[in-house]
């Protein structure tokens, strides 16, 4: 088939209005490049081509060229951001995937070197990283009330706090108020020696009375909860009933070897 056909007419008038619309809607330049292809196809010379389109000789030569090495999109115009010749690229957003190992969370978003690994240890840093992918839809909420061992409307909740408050907003308040008691070695004393006294004069004792004596006696202010956490951290809370045994066998002994 002959791409340079005699028979065919032309008309100035059509090709005008023609001309005129596809401008408008492919641009100038876009038009002018199919031009000179469609004339380069149907045989003229590339001299005459530039010419008849006042475009520079070397710069047809270079259109050609591109147009056999990168095919459509080399007549498009190279400032514009995508191809409307070629059909847009898909992205297929990666499946998250997140599991729970005993040293960490690990979560994979698919492909070679996109797995984040949050230690176990860090429970604040896995919990913001958690709730800030169930924030963005990234992770449904069941899922995440399921690794951190919570309920979805823990899950819920916590998502709010950390909207409104940022990162602050989940941080446990208690662990603040234990900053403020500091046992110092002086205070621990008196803590032991009270816990002795009671235990020894009244066969028994408490967080809240060796808070309440040492308060009264010493001007010393603990809370009952710390007390407690020092007794059983130091094995007090373990000898409560062996230590008036101990005390009165001693005692008996003494006493038995002062009558001899």
């Amino acid at each position: 088939m002959s791409f340079c056909p005699s028979s065919v007419s032309f008309s100035e008038v059509h090709s005008a209005k023609r001309v005129e619309a596809a401008s408008k809607a492919l641009g100038e330049t876009v038009v002018r490049r199919l031009v000179a292809f469609a004339l380069f196809l149907m045989g003229a010379k590339r001299e005459e081509i530039a010419q008849h389109l006042s475009i520079p000789v070397g710069t047809l030569y270079s259109l050609l060229t591109r147009i056999t090495q990168l095919g459509l999109p080399a007549i498009e115009d190279r400032r514009r951001g995508h191809s409307e010749f070629l059909p847009s690229v898909q992205l297929e957003t990666p499946a998250l995937e997140v599991t729970k190992t005993e040293s960490a969370f690990v979560l994979d978003f698919g492909g070679e070197d996109r797995v984040v690994s949050v230690p176990a240890t860090n429970a604040l840093q896995a919990k913001v990283f958690l709730l800030t992918l169930e924030q963005s839809g990234l992770l449904e909420r069941n899922r995440v009330a399921d690794l951190l061992g919570y309920s979805p409307a823990h899950v819920a909740r916590m998502a709010r706090q950390m909207a409104e408050g940022d990162v602050p907003a989940l941080l446990d308040k208690r662990q603040g108020q234990k900053e403020n008691y500091r046992i110092t070695p002086d205070v621990k004393a008196e803590l032991v020696q009270q816990f002795a006294v009671d235990v020894i004069a009244r066969g028994k004792t408490s967080g809240e009375a060796i808070a309440a004596e040492l308060q009264e006696r010493c001007s010393i202010v603990v809370p009952a909860r710390t007390v407690r956490h020092h007794l059983a951290r130091m094995g007090l809370s373990a000898i409560r009933d062996t230590l008036p045994q101990l005390v009165a066998a001693v005692k008996k002994t003494s006493d038995q070897s002062s009558n001899t």
